[in-house]
């Protein structure tokens, strides 16, 4: 979710290839417009748009960052997770909220009130991102889940406790603050937290396990805030970050596995 600003680096590129163990996959950097302003400025969002190989529409995954914005940990992270989603036969989309604001490097991660606020103009940037991708004759832009890290999975919790976007199926959130997930989702969801978490503790989460109404939770014992980035122990903004391999892996069979349970293929 948030990033070591010692660790930052930035990439920009047109288009590239990314390499997977096993097949590779062609990624488009996209852009388009958001449909509100921010600071009374237009915003263009920007995306890396990467298709499985395989022929005919492909259900969408959109990947949705944390409160520090996609830093370098945090963009491989969600690629990691994007390859494995290829893989599976889902297209994805890596949606960069933040760096088109210029609020990217940890501004939103200061104040609650930015967070919260960032939770309900990024509702309208997923929206736009579906609204872009429906031309698109390789994308089932009917058939959308959302994954959502920390801030972004604030987010995926609530389109998908909301219902009213039909083309959302499911949503799989990361660390999310689970007071989003105290409500019955009116879509799956599932929940990935860390037991160790002390920025969105758990406590919470775990009250509102309920598959029954549509709800599951797993809290993986030792995990940290951000378990599923390849990053050492660190404390940032006063809080433990660490990954968690073993947990990243599990986390991402049960993400793969649920959305082949919800999404048509």
């Amino acid at each position: 979710m948030h990033m070591i600003r010692a660790f930052k680096m930035v990439l920009s590129v047109s288009a590239l290839l990314v390499l997977a163990s096993g097949p590779s996959f062609a990624v488009e950097q996209i852009s388009f417009e958001a449909s509100s302003t921010f600071r009374n400025k237009s915003v263009t969002l920007t995306g890396e748009l990467a298709l499985p190989g395989k022929s005919g529409r492909a259900p969408l995954v959109i990947l949705l960052h944390g409160c520090d914005g996609l830093g370098r940990e945090v963009k491989s992270g969600l690629r990691a997770h994007a390859r494995a989603l290829n893989r599976a036969g889902f297209a994805t989309l890596i949606l960069d909220s933040f760096k088109p604001r210029r609020i990217a490097g940890g501004w939103v991660c200061d104040r609650n009130n930015r967070l919260s606020s960032a939770v309900w103009y990024r509702q309208s940037d997923v929206k736009d991102a579906i609204k872009f991708l429906k031309t698109n004759s390789a994308i089932d832009a009917a058939n959308v889940a959302l994954v959502g890290q920390s801030n972004g999975a604030g987010v995926a919790v609530v389109l998908a406790g909301r219902g009213r976007l039909k083309a959302i199926k499911a949503a799989v959130a990361y660390y999310p603050w689970c007071g989003y997930v105290r409500n019955r989702s009116a879509r799956p969801l599932l929940v990935l937290t860390g037991e160790a978490d002390d920025w969105t503790p758990p406590e919470d989460c775990k009250k509102s396990h309920n598959p029954n109404s549509g709800t599951t939770v797993h809290v993986y014992p030792g995990a940290t805030h951000s378990f599923d980035l390849d990053i050492p122990e660190v404390v940032y903004k006063g809080h433990r970050l660490k990954g968690d391999r073993k947990a990243t892996s599990d986390s991402r069979r049960k993400m793969i596995s649920f959305f082949r349970q919800h999404l048509r293929p």
